[in-house]
């Protein structure tokens, strides 16, 4: 929704309605960096945790409120590759 609709709208309804359109949690390159270092760590854990997570990403979960901040420093030096 672009701002000039959400200007004739009141605040708190467009509060609700981007809450709703944009969810909290998204798979992120950091985050997939640690699933797969726990993982190569054969802990499985991060990974199930990160999928109950982004299967009700628009939700609150607490427990893992870090994983909607920005990311961590560390995050900065991670390459991607599109190529394969």
């Amino acid at each position: 929704m672009d701002a000039e609709r959400l200007a004739h709208i009141p605040r708190g309804q467009a509060t609700q309605l981007m809450l709703k359109t944009n969810p909290k949690y998204v798979l992120r390159n950091h985050l997939g960096e640690l699933a797969i270092q726990a993982a190569q760590a054969k802990d499985f854990g991060v990974l199930a945790s990160l999928q109950r997570v982004l299967e009700h990403p628009f939700d609150e979960h607490p427990s893992h409120a870090a994983w909607a901040d920005f990311p961590p420093d560390w995050a900065a030096s991670i390459a991607i590759s599109c190529s394969s």
